[in-house]
């Protein structure tokens, strides 16, 4: 996390899992934004999102190339994949089992590494937004996406 944050590698919309931001700073700044926008005679247009079941839905080798793209050296590379890889999960109904299968997407929830590659896999979603004219403010898996409103075509 510190390689991360010293880095400036993740994004400084997530508030979630990281050292020093909270939900109350997220908001000071958020109402800091809008106050000012509000001031200067816009609107604002805000949605906001909580994934389901987040955590269950990263597919391991999109997260993988992610945090590749991180730069962080092989050998912790090859620690997560090692992390994620080689679980199978089993079905059981009443005393029957099924067969083996590989799990292929989700971070274990409770680990401490869970969060961590959470916010590693979704942080390039604050710059898709901002790039698109749109702004974001991310705690952990909550997402507040907003856009200041100041004619029809921002309302578009």
């Amino acid at each position: 996390m510190s390689y991360l944050l010293r880095s400036d590698l993740l994004s400084n919309r997530q508030y979630g899992f990281v050292h020093g931001r909270s939900t109350m700073l997220q908001l000071l700044h958020i109402l800091d934004e809008w106050t000012e926008d509000l001031e200067s005679g816009g609107l604002i247009d805000v949605i906001y999102t909580d994934y389901e079941k987040a955590f269950d839905k990263v597919p391991h080798r999109r997260l993988l190339n992610t945090i590749f793209s991180f730069g962080l050296p092989i050998q912790i590379v090859n620690w997560i994949k090692f992390f994620l890889h080689n679980r199978f999960y089993k079905v059981k109904i009443n005393s029957l089992l099924s067969d083996s299968y590989p799990v292929l997407s989700g971070i274990t929830q409770g680990s401490v590494l869970g969060p961590l590659l959470f916010i590693m896999y979704i942080n390039d979603l604050a710059d898709i937004c901002i790039k698109d004219e749109t702004d974001i403010y991310l705690y952990a898996d909550d997402a507040k996406i907003y856009k200041d409103v100041f004619s029809k075509a921002d309302q578009d």
